[in-house]
């Protein structure tokens, strides 16, 4: 009897399956965490020349009851910027992805760990997006949406573009190639 087209529907005992934790992830492009970082130091010297200009011009006077907090903020506004530097740095370096045959995962956190894994066959479209920074930089994201849904699943950053566009063009690729080995 011929078991070609026939469904099944065999059992899996989990000690026979491959952990996620064993695939070979790949960090995102050292760039991006430079960028970031360059990023959150504009924005926060910005920010406390602000304070600053706010506390030495000479067109008006600062109410009473403000300069305390304005003398405060500028210690502050520095501190805050190199905690969220040190956040950021740690975070980006838990930021992996993966590709494999019939999957990609993306996983990311240092406290709450999440991994995300979207099957190729179920990628409907996937699109690379690149800011201003990111073309300056060669870098790009990968956003990719399954079917049924209005938002992308998930977003891989950080990608050096030539490699984002070798992923994209494998998923597109391997994605039809399976649909068409499913059909058969």
């Amino acid at each position: 009897m011929s078991t070609e087209g026939v469904f099944s529907n065999t059992q899996l005992l989990s000690e026979q399956l491959t952990p996620l934790q064993a695939l070979q992830p790949e960090p995102l492009a050292r760039r991006y965490r430079l960028l970031r970082q360059g990023v959150n130091a504009v924005f926060f010297s910005l920010l406390w020349l602000l304070v600053f200009g706010s506390w030495l011009q000479p067109w008006w006077a600062l109410p009473a009851d403000m300069a305390p907090l304005v003398f405060h903020a500028l210690w502050f506004i520095p501190l805050l910027g190199l905690l969220r530097a040190a956040y950021r740095w740690q975070a980006d370096k838990h930021k992996h992805f993966a590709l494999r045959e019939h999957d990609i995962s993306y996983s990311s956190g240092i406290f709450f760990r999440k991994m995300i894994t979207q099957p190729v066959v179920r990628v409907q479209h996937i699109e690379l997006k690149q800011g201003p920074l990111e073309r300056k930089t060669a870098l790009a994201r990968l956003q990719l949406f399954s079917a049924g849904g209005a938002l992308h699943t998930f977003e891989i950053p950080g990608l050096d573009l030539t490699q984002a566009q070798q992923i994209r063009q494998f998923v597109l690729q391997h994605k039809d190639a399976l649909q068409d080995e499913q059909q058969q």
